[in-house]
C-alpha cells in the first residue's frame, strides 16, 4: 500500500515541488495539501494521512503550533518538520513536541524520501542539535531563557509575544516546553525552579 501524505507549506512553488517529488515515487500518494498551518490540521483531520511535512514558518498558525494541534487529535500522527534552516529552537521544539524528524529544505530529494519511508516504519530521527542541547532534561534554549525571563517580569502571553514578535500561540508552545522540562505544573513554578538553576539572576 501507498504511504499516504500530508503537504503544508505557504510557499506555492515550493509546495507544487514537493508535490512533484512526492508523487513520482511509486509508494507514495500525496492526498492533500495545506497552504498554511490552521489548514494542515483540517486536512488532517480530514484525510487522516499516514505522514504529514509541515513547513515550521507558516501564517495563521505555524508548523510547531499545527503540529502540537495534530498530536492532539491523534497522538501518533507521524509527522516531519521542514525548514530553510537548522536553527535551534526550531529543532527541540519540533522534536520536543512530537515530530518524528527535521529535515531542511536544501536536503537532497533522497534524503526527504528516505526519511518519509523511515517515519512511516515507526522509526524517530533525532537530530544532532536535538541531542547535543540536551532535550528531555532540564536544558532551555535561547529563546526559551528569554520568554522565562518574560514571564519572571511579570509579562502575559499577549505582552511576551508582542515583546518577541512571535503570536500568542507559539509563546504556549515554548511555555509549555518550559514547564515539561522543568517538570513544574505552572509558571511560578518555573520562575523558582529558574532562579534555581541560575538562568534566572535576581
Amino acid at each position: 500500500m501507498s504511504i499516504r501524505i500530508l503537504i503544508a507549506d505557504d510557499h506555492s512553488l515550493l509546495r507544487v515541488g514537493l508535490y512533484s517529488m512526492l508523487s513520482n515515487e511509486e509508494d507514495f500518494d500525496v492526498v492533500a495539501e495545506a497552504d498554511n498551518g490552521e489548514q494542515a490540521v483540517a486536512m488532517f483531520g480530514e484525510f487522516q494521512p499516514d505522514v504529514s511535512i509541515l513547513d515550521v514558518r507558516m501564517p495563521v498558525l505555524d508548523g510547531i503550533e499545527a503540529l502540537g494541534q495534530i498530536r492532539t487529535i491523534q497522538p501518533d500522527a507521524k509527522v516531519v518538520m521542514l525548514s530553510t534552516a537548522e536553527l535551534e529552537d526550531e529543532v527541540t521544539q519540533s522534536l520536543k513536541f512530537g515530530a518524528a524528524a527535521f529535515v531542511t529544505k536544501s536536503a537532497p530529494p533522497i534524503t526527504l524520501a528516505d526519511t518519509i519511508r523511515r517515519v512511516h516504519s515507526g522509526e524517530v530521527i533525532e537530530h544532532p542539535l536535538y541531542q547535543a542541547t540536551g532535550v528531555g532534561h532540564d536544558h532551555l534554549s535561547p529563546r526559551e531563557i528569554e520568554v522565562l525571563r518574560l514571564v519572571a517580569l511579570g509579562h502575559n502571553n499577549k505582552q511576551i509575544a508582542a515583546e518577541l514578535h512571535l503570536s500568542i500561540h507559539t509563546i504556549k508552545t515554548y511555555i509549555k516546553g518550559i514547564l515539561a522540562k522543568f517538570d513544574v505544573q505552572d509558571r511560578a513554578g518555573a520562575v523558582s525552579v529558574g532562579y534555581a538553576k541560575g538562568i534566572l539572576k535576581i
